[in-house]
């Protein structure tokens, strides 16, 4: 009997030390987060009085700047997933062919996310600034038509900072599509290219369809990613000029400058909304495609 309880229950004890890390790391944050969105807590009081959705009311009513922030969000999230996908795709394409420095080029490529996001900043900040090294080497080379000011300007700022962005981690998604390439049946190529299917028939109707669930993992992983982004953006921006590069996390951050506790936290529940729901949506069709295929 002792064996029987024994071989039944014990996996559950694995699960304790879990529980507790989600619950104390986790669980225990995400509540206090969402009883201090109802109150109107602040460092600069002691006191702390609930108020309600006064909060949230006060977010929405904020001049249209919180959904200025969200749209510039699913900007961001969705070009830069789109660019870490389909650039990551060519890579992986080149480099899962055999030639000299292969393996040098991989690991050449996937180096900048291992690189601190304020190296990173620094870096690029003198990259593109208006009298940094791009607009410098484009006048030097008769090209001084193509100069901007790439950080300062309201309709390039977002562009340039996606852009940094997808060269950074550009990489993971590189070496996740590389896996799966590598793990497509050389069989049915070669029964493809027997029959006188050519590259691009063999590409599209047995190389793409076989990763179509790693290309869908990379850009569901990059989406969200993408939804949390704010390292990158604040170091190079700091959520401008103006509101163009603001998203949501440096909305949040900027908010609990006034010393406010209770409206920051609102911002965070809503924060949290927005990316879980889109991720859901982004994973249910993904997955639904792959069932129907």
């Amino acid at each position: 009997m002792h064996h029987a309880y024994k071989k039944t229950y014990y996996p559950v004890y694995y699960l304790i030390p879990i529980l507790l890390i989600f619950t104390v790391f986790y669980l225990s944050p995400a509540l206090l987060g969402l009883l201090y969105s109802l109150t109107d807590a602040s460092i600069k009081t002691s006191g702390i009085r609930f108020v309600g959705l006064e909060n949230y009311r006060l977010l929405f009513s904020d001049g249209g700047a919180f959904f200025v922030s969200i749209w510039n969000q699913f900007k961001f999230a969705i070009l830069d997933a789109l660019g870490k996908t389909a650039i990551g795709l060519l890579l992986a394409l080149l480099l899962n062919r055999k030639f000299r420095g292969n393996h040098f080029l991989r690991a050449m490529i996937y180096v900048p996310i291992m690189f601190g996001t304020i190296m990173i900043a620094i870096i690029f900040n003198y990259i593109l600034s208006y009298d940094g090294f791009l607009n410098n080497l484009l006048s030097g080379i008769g090209l001084s038509a193509l100069t901007r000011d790439w950080l300062g300007s309201f309709e390039l700022a977002m562009y340039s900072v996606i852009a940094v962005d997808i060269w950074v981690g550009v990489g993971w998604s590189m070496l996740l599509i590389l896996a799966a390439l590598q793990s497509v049946q050389k069989e049915l190529i070669e029964c493809a290219e027997i029959d006188g299917a050519t590259p691009l028939a063999r590409f599209f109707h047995i190389t793409l369809p076989s990763i179509a669930g790693t290309l869908n993992l990379s850009f569901l992983l990059s989406i969200i990613s993408g939804l949390k982004a704010f390292d990158i953006i604040y170091a190079m921006t700091r959520g401008g000029p103006g509101h163009a590069t603001e998203v949501m996390s440096t909305f949040l951050v900027k908010s609990m400058s006034a010393g406010s506790i209770g409206y920051p936290a609102a911002i965070s529940v809503l924060q949290f909304i927005v990316i879980t729901t889109a991720a859901m949506i982004i994973s249910y069709f993904s997955n639904r495609r792959e069932s129907a295929s």
